[in-house]
């Protein structure tokens, strides 16, 4: 799952980036209709473009795409449930620790 995730992470800025350009583009066609700029041009091509629509579906996406990813960067493989023990790994008891590393007298 974690191959998955990390082959959508592109996917995700590429919405992210988009969805700023499509904001970016959407702010500067209304200061230039409010401003009587070029007489409503940006407002045709902002039709056209369908920037309106898009302006919606990006973020869709890209918080699809960032939920999926979320999911499986924090999912864990079946295996790593249950480790596997290592006799160096155990742990001995207090008082036998103690008993193997004092010195022995001559």
């Amino acid at each position: 799952m974690k191959k998955i995730a990390s082959s959508l992470m592109p996917l995700a800025v590429l919405a992210l980036f988009l969805t700023c350009l499509a904001s970016l583009f959407s702010l500067l066609v209304v200061l230039m209709t409010s401003a009587g700029f070029a007489d409503g041009v940006p407002w045709s091509y902002y039709q056209k473009l369908n920037i309106g629509v898009i302006s919606v579906a990006l973020p869709i996406v890209g918080m699809i795409l960032f939920g999926v990813i979320l999911v499986g960067l924090t999912r864990k493989p079946a295996e790593a449930g249950a480790p596997a023990l290592i006799e160096s790994d155990i742990n001995l008891p207090m008082n036998e620790e103690k008993e193997e590393r004092l010195p022995k007298a001559a």
